[in-house]
């Protein structure tokens, strides 16, 4: 049977740009061991501070919530610096470095106008204020409409093959040229004229390698390239040797549990902030992060502190003022939520008024059933008791009956045994008195027919002794005749036994 064959539609070679993604993140997962957490910050109050921050503002001086997250990034990062860091492990011989750096440098992916993606690293944002970060990233766009990305891609690749040369990974540095310069697989960079005419724009004018070269964390805000989305990241790749990378979503409304003034747990729609922080398990645990974390809060918690980020600074007074009206408007949303809460608790009330009526509607009906249904029970109970006690006279007087005929039945055939045991005794007593008379009779017999062989012998005895004449002879006779008359008086008492019998 033969395969189906898949149709291709399109076949797109990697650009350098591509290839160098590939490479990086398949390095990361082939080396880094990943650890994310999910960090969803309440951002209602802080996006009201955002909006007033770029009241009365030009176009090219408002902040954009992408650049504000940057900073409040960086915040973090101060509070907790090993986050900034590179990592080296040698994993034959199991030793490791950590370099925590001074400056913070972003690796932020940016979207270009050609619709590729370029990742800028945007130096030492660690002392900058919203007002210079605004300009950098200003000017970075500037020197993007300037910049061959294929170029200036190529320098950077070039530069990595060159480091991995020094490191001695000659195995790695041919693959890498093979495939970046033969067969269908070939970069192609600026050449001739074109390539002379490029080089001759200044470098503050168009973006070089050390525009696009590693940072120190690299920071990804998915929320800017869809901001009506509905998810959020829970995994990203992080790009050796940062040790960090933190992807920020969109602004979302979400159901949060919030604490009311009496101390009660509710539900309420608030704004969310997704951020994805991915670690490298190698360097950093998690209590490593909290710090991050908790700066994070500290802002999101009063982030009125967000108008002392700019050039022009903010005075007491109007901090106090903002903060007052911060507190004011959570004010609102404590009564707006104690009128809601009061309306649903006399909805909730006026639920359960109807519900009690309605059960104790339902209970008298159940209520006056089962009386009812008693009443019937208790009815029918009396008849079948009355039936039952009918019934069990008439089966005492049939017992009754029984018993007495039974008794009678009885009386007689004891009578009737009685005679025959009688008549049975006086036979048996007759037969045995026959027989024992019978017994006696032939043992009389006996005795005498005994008796005269007894005589017999005796006089034999007495005939013998008379001849031979000896007094043995004549002892012996003398004790024939008395055997000889013994036995004939137990002859005639035998008989006269019989006889008396």
């Amino acid at each position: 049977m033969a395969k189906n064959k898949m149709k291709k539609t399109n076949t797109i070679h990697f650009g350098i740009q591509r290839k160098i993604v590939a490479n990086m993140t398949t390095e990361s997962w082939a080396n880094v061991p990943h650890v994310t957490y999910n960090y969803e910050p309440d951002v209602t109050e802080f996006m009201i501070e955002y909006k007033r921050l770029n009241e009365d503002c030009p176009p090219e001086k408002k902040v954009t919530l992408n650049t504000l997250m940057l900073k409040i990034i960086v915040e973090g990062l101060k509070a907790d610096p090993i986050m900034n860091s590179h990592i080296e492990f040698d994993r034959k011989l199991v030793r490791g470095e950590i370099h925590t750096f001074e400056n913070i440098d972003i690796s932020m992916p940016m979207v270009l106008p050609s619709g590729e993606m370029m990742t800028i690293n945007l130096h030492n944002f660690e002392n900058k204020n919203l007002d210079e970060m605004v300009s950098y990233i200003a000017d970075v766009n500037r020197r993007v409409a300037n910049t061959n990305l294929d170029e200036v891609m190529f320098d950077v690749s070039l530069d990595n093959t060159l480091t991995a040369l020094k490191q001695g990974k000659i195995k790695q540095t041919l693959y890498r040229l093979i495939g970046s310069k033969t067969g269908k697989h070939k970069v192609k960079t600026l050449s001739g004229k074109e390539k002379s005419n490029y080089y001759k724009i200044p470098e503050n004018d168009r973006l070089t390698k050390h525009d696009i070269e590693q940072g120190t964390i690299t920071v990804s805000n998915i929320g800017s390239v869809y901001r009506a989305q509905r998810g959020e990241t829970c995994l990203l790749e992080i790009v050796p040797p940062q040790v960090c990378a933190i992807a920020v979503g969109a602004v979302q409304d979400k159901p949060v549990v919030v604490v009311n003034e009496a101390g009660e747990k509710e539900i309420a729609i608030r704004q969310v902030m997704p951020l994805c922080i991915a670690f490298d398990h190698r360097a950093l645990d998690f209590g490593e992060i909290v710090p991050f974390i908790k700066r994070l809060d500290e802002i999101f918690a009063a982030p009125e502190i967000i108008h002392t980020w700019r050039n022009t600074g903010i005075s007491e007074e109007h901090m106090a003022e903002i903060k007052v009206e911060r507190e004011q408007r959570e004010a609102k949303y404590e009564q707006s939520k104690e009128r809601e809460k009061a309306r649903k608790d006399a909805e909730k009330a006026a639920e359960k008024a109807r519900r009690d009526a309605e059960k104790a509607r339902k209970d008298a009906e159940k209520a006056e059933r089962e009386a009812a249904e008693k009443a019937k029970k208790a009815d029918e109970k009396v008849k079948k008791e009355a039936e039952k006690a009918r019934k069990d006279a008439e089966k005492a007087e049939r017992d009754a009956a029984e018993k007495a005929e039974k008794a009678r039945r009885e009386a007689e055939k004891a009578k009737i045994e009685a005679v025959a045991k009688a008549e049975k005794a006086k036979r048996d007593a007759e037969e045995k008195a026959r027989k024992e008379s019978e017994k006696a009779r032939k043992e009389a017999e006996k005795a005498r027919a005994k008796a005269a062989e007894a005589k017999a012998k005796a006089e034999k005895a007495r005939k013998a002794a008379e001849e031979i004449k000896t007094d043995k002879a004549e002892k012996a006779a003398q004790e024939a005749e008395k055997e000889a008359e013994k036995d004939e008086a137990i002859a005639e008492q035998t008989e006269k036994e019989a006889n008396n019998k």
